[in-house]
């Protein structure tokens, strides 16, 4: 939907939190052909449209995502539009609410809606035997297979950067091949113009010496980089950058960039740069044992201490209450996010960090301004 700010005298895209509801259907647009409504799509669309069309509205907005739509809560008078839609039967509830202070609301709604047997779950006595049908189906098991590494930097975000430890003999060997080459030829500051997506040498401002970079971007005689064999990032001066020595700049970077897996870091600014600190603490410039869960950038992986009795740091940091519990439909992974919701019940009842007010996920949450 799109909604006018009067305040801000904007127009935004805005899309509800916590469902899942079915799409109207679409006509045909350029090369795109005209798509057919899914059922009880057009039902969902004149609801929302009799419900809130050229009405004043409440929101709340969570998230934004990485198209520039704003994702949130909308209410009209005093009804909560998802859990309207959801209690007609015209949404279900999407696996991310259950981490949300309407959480209760929602599900009680759509457990009402699946009673009657109305809109989208009319059939659902069908769809249940196929849900049976496919817990028999056989799913394979978690692979553990673990990389040493060692993690170089922390993003503000959560995710890290980490370099296998097998390979840090051909690190050293590229980076004293780079500092030999400088320190013989030197290069003429200024004499590179660095361009976005430049693979090239930049000196570091902190210990001065040179590494492999990533020219992310360019304003006026500053320039954005990632070193790429260490992950972290700075702002430089252009004069620092120089072509990197010939037979340096082809090998793959050193350092990869990572999530653990089902971990979600919290929407507070404040209680995620808490979570970040703990994280920190944990694994930076640490040896540590990593196993990929799931390869989508970035990939994301849990992360063990093997000089802590093995410990599982992204659930250590659930039971402490820094992190909540990302829920994922990899069935694979079903054994470790039951670990991790246990670690997170435990983190409730000790009313640990984020769950100090409480449970955050019941109805009281929003007097203490609590946010998925």
């Amino acid at each position: 939907m799109r909604l006018y700010i009067p305040k801000e005298s904007v127009l935004v895209t805005f899309l509800l939190a916590g469902i899942n509801c079915p799409r109207g259907a679409r006509p045909a647009i350029g090369a795109a052909p005209a798509q057919k409504a899914e059922p009880y799509g057009e039902e969902a669309l004149q609801f929302t449209k009799e419900k809130i069309l050229q009405h004043d509205v409440k929101v709340t907005i969570e998230e934004m995502d990485k198209a520039g739509n704003f994702i949130g809560w909308l209410w009209i008078e005093k009804d909560n539009l998802s859990v309207s839609l959801v209690e007609h039967g015209l949404a279900s509830m999407h696996h991310t609410a259950e981490t949300s202070e309407f959480a209760r609301d929602i599900k009680v709604a759509e457990e009402n809606a699946i009673k009657k047997r109305i809109g989208i779950w009319k059939d659902y006595v069908e769809e249940q035997k196929e849900a049976e049908e496919k817990k028999n189906v056989v799913v394979q098991d978690r692979t553990v297979k673990y990389d040493k590494v060692i993690v170089t930097e922390i993003t503000s975000e959560g995710t890290f950067w980490a370099q296998n430890v097998d390979h840090g003999g051909k690190l050293e060997a590229l980076m004293e091949k780079i500092h030999q080459e400088f320190t013989a030829n030197p290069p003429l500051p200024g004499a590179f113009t660095p361009k976005r997506g430049n693979v090239c040498a930049a000196r570091y401002s902190l210990d001065d010496h040179w590494y492999r970079a990533k020219v992310e971007k360019v304003q006026d005689d500053k320039v954005a980089v990632l070193y790429i064999d260490y992950g972290n990032r700075e702002v430089i001066n252009y004069s620092r950058l120089a072509p990197l020595p010939a037979g340096t700049e082809t090998e793959a970077p050193y350092a990869q960039e990572y999530s653990l897996a089902c971990v979600k870091f919290p929407a507070d600014p404040d209680d995620r740069l808490e979570a970040v600190r703990a994280l920190s603490m944990d694994t930076l410039n640490k040896k540590l044992l990593l196993n990929v869960e799931s390869r989508t950038p970035p990939a994301a992986v849990t992360l063990v201490d093997p000089t802590n009795g093995n410990q599982d740091l992204g659930k250590g940091l659930i039971k402490e209450g820094l992190v909540l519990v990302e829920n994922t439909r990899d069935r694979r992974l079903a054994p470790l996010l039951a670990e991790y919701r246990a670690a997170q019940d435990a983190a409730k009842a000790s009313r640990s960090n984020l769950w100090r007010h409480g449970d955050i996920t019941d109805d009281d949450a929003v007097e203490f301004g609590a946010r998925r």
